[in-house]
C-alpha cells in the first residue's frame, strides 16, 4: 500500500470477507464458542446470504444481566407504571433467548464497500460499534473493523 491518507481508501479495500457468521436457528452456546474460537466480539446473523441481523458480546450478556422490572407509583390505590414494559418485555426475553434468533440486535447499521474509512469510522464512533456489516443490497460482504481500520494507521501512518 503506498503512502496515502488511509481515510480516503475504500471499505471494499480492507474489509475482512471471510468473517464468521451465525444463523437464525444456531444456539448461544454456537455463538459463544464461535467468538472464543475465532477471538471475534460479534457476528453477522444470516439467512440464504442475506444480513438478518448481529450478535455481539453485549447481546449475549444479558442473559447473565439483572434485568430491572418498571418500577410503581400508588395514588389513591391505583397503580401508575413508571418506565417502559416493552424495554422491560425485550431484555427480559433476550435475557432468556436460547437460540441466536431471539438475542440477536435486527436493526443492523452497515456500510456499503465503496465508502470511505473515514466514514466507516465516523459510523463506528458516532454508534458506538465496534463491528460493521458490509452489505450490498442486503446481502452480506464482509466486516470492517475498529481495529481494521486503527491497524492502518500504524502500518500505513500520514505524512
Amino acid at each position: 500500500m503506498d503512502q496515502q491518507d488511509v481515510r480516503n481508501l475504500k471499505v471494499g479495500d480492507i474489509m475482512g470477507s471471510e468473517w464468521p457468521t451465525l444463523e437464525l436457528g444456531q444456539t448461544v452456546e454456537d455463538a459463544i464458542k464461535l467468538f472464543a474460537e475465532s477471538g471475534i466480539s460479534g457476528a453477522p446473523v444470516v439467512e440464504d446470504g442475506r444480513l438478518v441481523g448481529i450478535v455481539t458480546e453485549g447481546d449475549l450478556i444479558f442473559r447473565d444481566a439483572d434485568i430491572k422490572a418498571p418500577g410503581f407509583l400508588d395514588i389513591l390505590g391505583g397503580m401508575i407504571p413508571l418506565g417502559s414494559w416493552e424495554d422491560y418485555r425485550h431484555e427480559a426475553i433476550k435475557s432468556a433467548g436460547v437460540t441466536v434468533g431471539e438475542v440477536m440486535t435486527e436493526n443492523v447499521t452497515t456500510i456499503g464497500a465503496d465508502a470511505t474509512l473515514a466514514e466507516a469510522a465516523t459510523i463506528m464512533a458516532e454508534e458506538r460499534i465496534k463491528l460493521l456489516p458490509v452489505t450490498d443490497d442486503d446481502r452480506l460482504q464482509g466486516v470492517i473493523t475498529r481495529m481494521d481500520i486503527l491497524t492502518l494507521h500504524i502500518l500505513n501512518p500520514r505524512q
